[in-house]
């Protein structure tokens, strides 16, 4: 691939990458997720947990009600071009969370993910997010009532 293509495919795989944050930071987490794979073979880990597709909108439903502000701010971008058809980004995020009944939290993860072309579309077809201080995370969201 010439240099002129392999930036080509950096920016368009980026566009998707940046919707899905700007719908999460509206905490439209289902439109969101309208750009990750529904193929069965497509994983999405949050929590140390594998999630389907289905199982992610599921726990977004869920926890999107007590969501009252919620702002990730993508502190670099590290993309790499694998093929036409395939990107990887590793992303550092400082992230702003604020729950119903919780204090504002402010912690920072590092969000992964693999888009691919499908029907020539980027899609979402694997992701991870791993906190840097997941106790310290576990503690900020927990009610104190469920210690």
């Amino acid at each position: 691939m010439t240099e002129a293509q392999m930036q080509e495919i950096t920016n368009s795989a980026t566009e998707v990458v940046k919707k899905v944050f700007e719908y999460s930071n509206k905490m439209d987490f289902e439109t969101g997720l309208n750009h990750y794979s529904e193929n069965s073979n497509s994983y999405f880990i949050t929590d140390g947990i594998m999630h389907s597709l289905t199982d992610l909108r599921e726990a977004y439903k869920n926890i999107g009600p007590s969501v009252e502000e919620l702002h990730n701010t993508i502190e670099s971008w590290n993309v790499q071009v694998l093929s036409p058809e395939v990107v990887t980004f590793t992303l550092p995020i400082k992230l702003k969370l604020k729950l119903t009944g919780m204090p504002e939290f402010t912690g920072q993860l590092v969000w992964t993910a693999t888009l691919q072309k499908q029907e020539d579309q980027w899609v979402i077809v694997q992701s991870h997010e791993s906190w840097l201080n997941c106790a310290e995370v576990a503690s900020a969201l927990t009610p104190a009532n469920d210690i």
